[in-house]
């Protein structure tokens, strides 16, 4: 009985279909404003996906830098930013940026 059981959970591991997973965008977020950001929001620029939030709930202080990941589940590459600062105001940062191609990405001067 256990050879059958072993031969059924193998079969079911060779055979389940394998989900296509997709790839994080790992970049550095340069903070080169003169205000920290609290929070920082990336779209998929096509529409197809939620806005996530990046930071965490830890802002990036004025001049500091951080290493942040778009592990959304999706295929794309470009999205659409936003930067919220620490007054409240905030800034459509832009519409369109490939982070497949993408490896630092400034907010400021």
């Amino acid at each position: 009985m256990r050879q059958v059981t072993a031969f059924v959970l193998a079969s079911v591991f060779v055979f389940a279909p394998v989900a296509a997973s997709a790839e994080d965008l790992t970049f550095t977020l340069d903070n080169r404003s003169g205000a920290m950001i609290v929070k920082f929001f990336a779209t998929p620029a096509d529409g197809s996906g939620k806005r996530i939030e990046l930071l965490n709930k830890h802002g990036l202080w004025a001049g500091k830098s951080r290493m942040l990941t778009i592990a959304d589940d999706s295929d794309a590459c470009v999205y659409s930013t936003r930067a919220v600062f620490e007054d409240n105001s905030y800034e459509d940062i832009s519409d369109k940026t490939d982070f497949c191609e993408v490896g630092n990405y400034t907010i400021g001067e």
